[in-house]
């Protein structure tokens, strides 16, 4: 008798405790812990967030086929080659303003991104616009102009919560070759018309480095040449004097031995290295908008030339003939390699004032469906070559010596040949 009593309390009290485990487990979070030998039951009440975000895979868990495989084997010699050549310096030191205007997050996939100017960063912010707003749409849809109207920076982070956003999240930046980058940058903010770095960064290097320069070329800065531009950033470099974010090492931008990316792709590679980008964060759904992007990056270049040109056609004025203008915009594409150096630029002077951007786009397109592939290539290598030809070995070794790391980190030549060796000089 008393043990069937005994029997339906200890059945009734079993009964209770399942329910109070499961109102446990409904109600709050419950993990339990082994630590140092003992065993232990941590509860912690559930509210609207948790209170702690779990870890995301690093790339180097995700699982891939063979293709992607081969090519994980390359992001990850980046990312061991910057290991090994960061110092303890270099993670001690601690993020500035300029790191966190250009760090981005996205909270759901845990995205984080660095973007540096000249190194694909208006491609990438426009695809993060679309993957924030999950649209599938190519990014350019959006026009470069538009790049950053809705981009969001860390710029009001606390260190607290930027050192959990890095925690918590998959990292990656794109690097790109310093001399190629450096030609880009001087090519589209200070050859090709541009009043605006004309007037913020042009004005000041006439100034600092051109002597006996005449008051137009002080008040204008229209016509720096790529010499003087060179001994600008080394300048600025060396007493961090009128620094520009286009014209400053990857390093400084992104800070990567304390921030620790987990991808470093390349501007080189740049194809190859979004698709393993966009897959880690398995967004493979945007795969298709990005599908044969060397078409839409060309289509975005020429719209961008002719839309610069368009916009600021009246306020040049002041400072270069329209016509003439234009003409550097045509000799800008034949840097780029997108027009041969034998095609002629088609616009005369009385007509150059009447231009819309459509019709600049359509002739800058034919030029270039009239082109050789490999002969534009071809050009594009010799005039590169023929702008650092210009600078003596002195200037150039000075300029490779700002930014050494950038080389070593990146995995880039600090002195290749084809810039170093010349018979003509010491």
């Amino acid at each position: 008798m008393f043990g069937l009593f005994s029997r339906r309390r200890r059945r009734r009290r079993l009964v209770g405790f399942v329910i109070i485990v499961v109102l446990l487990i409904v109600l709050c979070e419950v993990s339990i812990d082994n630590t140092d030998g003992h065993w232990g039951i941590n509860i912690h009440l559930r509210t609207s967030q948790s209170h702690k975000t779990p870890p995301v895979d690093p790339p180097s868990k995700v699982k891939v086929g063979k293709a992607r495989s081969r090519w994980r084997r390359q992001i990850d010699l980046r990312y061991h080659r910057l290991q090994s050549m960061c110092t303890p310096a270099d993670t001690e030191s601690n993020f500035t303003p300029l790191n966190l205007r250009h760090f981005q997050y996205n909270h759901k996939y845990r995205m984080f991104y660095c973007g540096v100017e000249k190194s694909g960063s208006t491609f990438w912010r426009r695809l993060l616009q679309q993957i924030d707003k999950n649209v599938i749409i190519s990014p350019y849809n959006i026009r470069p102009e538009n790049g950053l109207l809705n981009y969001k920076n860390l710029g009001n982070e606390t260190m607290e919560e930027l050192g959990d956003i890095l925690k918590f999240s998959i990292k990656f930046m794109v690097a790109r070759d310093p001399y190629t980058r450096l030609l880009s940058g001087y090519i589209d903010k200070l050859y090709s018309p541009n009043v605006y770095f004309w007037d913020s960064v042009g004005e000041h290097i006439v100034r600092t480095v051109r002597p006996n320069a005449t008051m137009k070329s002080k008040t204008c800065g229209h016509d720096v040449t790529f010499l003087e531009f060179v001994k600008y950033v080394i300048k600025a470099q060396t007493t961090g004097e009128k620094k520009d974010s286009h014209f400053i090492p990857a390093v400084e931008i992104c800070h990567p031995c304390k921030v620790k990316f987990d991808i470093i792709s390349h501007m080189e590679t740049l194809k190859f290295d979004t698709r393993y980008i966009l897959e880690t964060f398995n967004l493979r759904s945007y795969l298709s908008v990005i599908e044969g992007p060397s078409f839409n990056m060309l289509n975005d270049t020429i719209y961008d030339a002719a839309q610069a040109f368009v916009i600021m056609r009246t306020d040049m004025r002041r400072c270069v003939n329209v016509h003439t203008a234009l003409l550097r915009v045509w000799k800008k594409l034949q840097i780029k390699g997108i027009v041969s150096l034998d095609t002629a630029c088609p616009f005369k002077k009385d007509e150059v004032l009447d231009l819309t951007i459509d019709d600049l786009t359509s002739v800058i397109r034919k030029a270039f469906d009239s082109a050789s592939l490999s002969m534009l290539q071809s050009q594009r290598k010799s005039l590169f070559l023929q702008y650092y030809r210009q600078i003596p070995l002195v200037v150039l070794r000075k300029l490779a010596d700002v930014f050494k790391k950038d080389f070593d980190y990146f995995g880039y030549d600090q002195f290749p040949d084809i810039l170093f060796k010349r018979t003509n000089e010491d």
